[in-house]
């Protein structure tokens, strides 16, 4: 381990639950955050926690996470397991007393799911946090720096695309509502396809979808999905993109690229420094996660020291979930669907089980 990301004088403890590619990426984080010692690991996979634990000279793995925070008792924990299990790790850390809670995403398996998570830390006191990590990356700060410099005038619509909803539909939502300020949407229309029997992180998730969300100002967001599983997941062009579309011009984001356009010229106004061409991998893992993570790690225990709200609190992931679900509860319902969302269930799983949908055949994604 580079001796850079070893910390001196602890005042912090920190643990991960899960030890896949993301546990990984929150150890790292937290060895790169000074006053903060990764204590423990925790993972079903007992050979992999092991690994990683010697790899990162982690002094403590136990394969059941409730006996990791029993024995560590941390300052801050990392979930960094399925979704499925989101809900019960953040209920356990809370009752064993943890400060702080970073939570990767999808978020939940249900919007009541979600709503429970930040209830339970809100009522505990306990800081909320979900890896929402490409809010600090330079090339969407820049665009939205660039965007309310007013550089295209009046924001009027914003187009996003990415392979699913569930689970990458979970960045570019939150990225739609951080270019828009976070302001809180009024509804959602949605319409979803169900042709295959579709899993994502063992989740069933729509085969492809289109999204229209819409505020009080008049602009409107329209997300699609759909092209994975047909192309790999990993291939650039079915990543995550935006044009924001402004009355005097739009701003292209894609990777780490921002191309900013006014209407009647054939020059770029402005193009964002950032290249990503000597970017080295790390097992498999985008390294713009990794720096992102770390960021995000640094930010939130800033916030527990000083008190102030970090840039990743639980309710910018709520708002993004709600998004979400109130999609499929728009495609059961065939209706436009205003916010809050007053349903707690997930309308795409609810609405297979009550014969809404028919899907044939099975497809696993590889991530």
């Amino acid at each position: 381990m580079d001796d850079s990301m070893r910390v001196s004088s602890a005042d912090l403890s920190a643990v991960v639950v899960g030890a896949g590619s993301q546990g990984r990426v929150h150890a790292l984080g937290y060895l790169a955050t000074p006053g903060v010692a990764l204590t423990g690991l925790a993972d079903v996979d007992t050979a992999s926690a092991e690994a990683l634990a010697a790899e990162l000279e982690v002094p403590a793995v136990h394969r059941d996470f409730h006996e990791l925070l029993a024995a560590t008792r941390p300052d801050l924990v990392s979930v960094c397991t399925p979704p499925a299990l989101h809900l019960e790790v953040v209920r356990a850390a809370i009752a064993a007393g943890a400060r702080a809670i970073h939570c990767e995403k999808p978020m939940a398996l249900s919007y009541g799911d979600a709503v429970a998570m930040v209830t339970a830390a809100a009522d505990a006191g306990v800081q909320l946090t979900f890896n929402l990590q490409r809010r600090f990356e330079a090339v969407h700060r820049q665009a939205r720096e660039w965007i309310a410099q007013g550089e295209i005038g009046d924001v009027v619509t914003v187009e996003g695309y990415c392979p699913n909803l569930f689970d990458w539909g979970t960045h570019i939502l939150d990225l739609i509502l951080f270019h828009r300020q976070d302001a809180a949407p009024e509804w959602v229309l949605g319409q979803i396809d169900v042709s295959v029997n579709r899993y994502v992180y063992g989740v069933f998730t729509e085969t492809a979808s289109l999204t229209q969300v819409g505020w009080a100002d008049g602009v409107r967001a329209v997300v699609s999905t759909g092209r994975e599983p047909h192309t790999s997941a990993l291939n650039l062009e079915n990543g995550l993109g935006l044009i924001v579309q402004g009355t005097r011009g739009r701003a292209d984001i894609r990777g780490a690229r921002t191309l900013l356009r006014r209407f009647g010229k054939d020059d770029l106004l402005r193009e964002s420094p950032f290249d990503t061409d000597s970017r080295t991998w790390d097992r498999g893992v985008d390294p713009a996660i990794v720096a992102g993570t770390a960021d995000a790690i640094r930010d939130l225990v800033a916030s527990l020291r000083t008190g102030s709200r970090p840039a990743l609190h639980a309710e910018h992931a709520l708002r993004g979930a709600e998004l979400i679900f109130a999609t499929y509860e728009s495609s059961r319902s065939r209706r436009r669907v205003a916010l809050p969302l007053d349903r707690m269930d997930n309308a795409l799983t609810s609405g297979r089980a009550e014969g809404f949908w028919s899907p044939t055949g099975e497809l696993r994604s590889t991530y």
